[in-house]
């Protein structure tokens, strides 16, 4: 009779591996590599912004996320700046702070708040130099420049810049905008998706974009 048992526990186990994939048990199973665009980030600011004559894409994060939401504000070792004092060059140019110019404190917000949980697979100095490579190797000014849709301050399709990044590099983004205060929609981010080996490039869900069927870029 118990060895019948164990069989059948055995099948039945062998039966759920068939029928569900095998998810990942880390804490994350891809990133959001968020790119924003200076001058619309300043002009939703009503003070002083250090980056609004910047023209070109910035970093704004690397955030893990965990079907299909960020994971934020995990347990592990919080940002110590001596572990990436030899990126600061890099990180300085491809990851200004674009309000305050304090960029450490960016630095330290951003892995404090996304980066520390996706720790069980890139320290800190591997996450900061991740978000680096991928910044090279995403030039979204040069994309949507050649695909006719470059920043100039006039309003554009939706349709129109998806279709310049995704016939790129191949992948859908997410575009993200805000309201202004004068009403009207600027688009602030572009996001591209990567697998959580922050290397391999794909899809993201397009329906995540909150931007409208145009917008100012």
């Amino acid at each position: 009779m118990e060895k019948t048992k164990s069989v059948d526990v055995v099948f039945f186990v062998f039966v759920l591996t068939i029928l569900f994939p095998i998810v990942k048990s880390q804490t994350f199973d891809d990133f959001w590599f968020v790119q924003q665009w200076p001058p619309a980030v300043c002009t939703l600011q009503s003070g002083r912004c250090v980056g609004r004559g910047t023209r070109s894409f910035t970093i704004h994060g690397l955030w893990p996320q965990k079907g299909g939401r960020s994971v934020t504000n995990c347990t592990g070792n919080q940002f110590d700046f001596t572990k990436i004092a030899h990126l600061e060059n890099d990180l300085n140019v491809v990851w200004p702070n674009v309000v305050t110019g304090n960029n450490k404190f960016f630095w330290g917000h951003e892995w404090n708040k996304h980066g520390i949980c996706s720790e069980s697979k890139f320290d800190e100095a591997k996450y900061f130099q991740t978000a680096i490579n991928m910044r090279h190797g995403i030039d979204l000014l040069s994309v949507l420049r050649t695909g006719g849709v470059g920043p100039n301050g006039a309003s554009k399709a939706k349709q129109r810049v998806e279709t310049a990044i995704s016939s790129h590099f191949g992948k859908d983004p997410i575009l993200r905008c805000k309201k202004a205060s004068n009403g009207q929609v600027l688009l602030t981010e572009i996001v591209m998706c990567f697998d959580d080996d922050g290397v391999t490039l794909i899809n993201c869900n397009k329906a995540r974009s909150n931007c409208a069927g145009s917008f100012i870029f």
